[in-house]
């Protein structure tokens, strides 16, 4: 994980390139736990989120939903840091789409979604060692947000109202697992969720289950990205922005393993067209080279002093012989501090 620390003072006037749902969870601990989303060895599920438009707005319309991130719910149950090693699914899938009211849905998984959603995710999922931590804070303070972002291989364009999202694994390969933070499922509020314990189930056992507190993370770019090995391309992933100091954490994904990358840093928005469809998506000012890890992979850490305003754009370029200009270039976002 590289960390780098941002000292320049520019302008500021962005959005947050995460929302989180419901709006009302942002800094308050829901009072529910569930550990769903990532069941251990044989505890296969699936698991769907109806949202409503109302907790959406914060996402611009044509925006890229490129992942979502969890943070572990209040309970002793919970591991102090989660998990000790990596933690692999042999094969996650992840679909988003347009959604009919969560009011309306029914047990049926598909048909809470309006048409064929996207399949977002498919295949092998990793999740790294130490992604989750449990501090005990004293509620309603929550635990920090997860390090491990669900990435997605193909994002989903955001054009407005209700957003349906389904999680289905056959469980992984560790026999421990983490407990998420969770609300009532409301659906004339935030919307409701339904589940099963079957992998890639078509029907629901309970409905008005318990609803994940979630970060929807997005950022900007052209849908089909410019694809290499496998025909994927890779994905950068930003967290929430900060106010007065912090940290913005940034990840590439969706790459192939063990490949130079490197993460271009620039002011405004551009399309700048580069070699075999790949567009640069900002003016660039600065790079910073890394190596992806195992799992096609990096994390960076941006420390932000106190006090620094400022406001960026930033790319992932990733080497990759699947591309025949002999490279790759991710989604583009716009971290911002105030």
């Amino acid at each position: 994980m590289l960390r780098l620390t941002l000292t320049a003072t520019l302008a500021a006037g962005l959005t947050a390139q995460s929302v989180v749902v419901p709006n009302a969870s942002a800094t308050a601990a829901g009072t529910l736990v569930l550990n769903n989303p990532l069941r251990n060895s044989g505890n296969p599920r699936t698991y769907m989120m109806g949202i409503n438009a109302s907790q959406l707005t914060g996402i611009p319309i044509g925006s890229l939903i490129n992942g979502i991130s969890m943070r572990a719910g209040l309970t002793a149950t919970n591991a102090a840091v989660w998990p000790a090693n990596d933690v692999t699914f042999n094969d996650y899938e992840i679909r988003i789409g347009d959604a009919i009211p969560p009011a309306s849905w029914t047990s049926a998984f598909l048909s809470n979604f309006v048409g064929t959603p996207t399949l977002a995710r498919d295949g092998v999922m990793v999740v790294q060692a130490g992604a989750f931590t449990n501090g005990n804070p004293t509620a309603p303070t929550p635990n920090a947000w997860g390090t491990f972002f669900w990435d997605f291989q193909t994002p989903f364009v955001y054009t407005g109202g209700d957003l349906g999202i389904q999680l289905t694994h056959p469980g992984s390969n560790d026999p421990t697992s983490i407990f998420f933070e969770q609300v009532v499922s409301n659906s004339a509020v935030h919307g409701q969720a339904i589940t099963y314990a079957a992998f890639q189930a078509a029907t629901a056992s309970s409905v008005n289950y318990a609803f994940c507190v979630v970060r929807i993370h997005y950022g900007y770019g052209p849908a089909g990205g410019c694809p290499g090995t496998g025909g994927l391309s890779p994905n950068l992933v930003q967290s929430e922005n900060t106010t007065g100091g912090g940290t913005i954490h940034l990840q590439i994904a969706n790459a192939p393993a063990n490949a130079p990358a490197v993460y271009i840093f620039g002011l405004g928005r551009a399309t700048i067209p580069l070699q075999n469809g790949c567009d640069l998506l900002m003016s660039p000012v600065a790079t910073a080279f890394v190596p992806l890890d195992l799992n096609g992979r990096h994390d960076m850490l941006l420390n932000v002093p106190p006090g620094v305003v400022a406001m960026f754009n930033a790319q992932a370029l990733v080497l990759d012989a699947g591309n025949a200009a002999g490279f790759t270039l991710s989604n583009g976002v716009e971290p911002q501090t105030n």
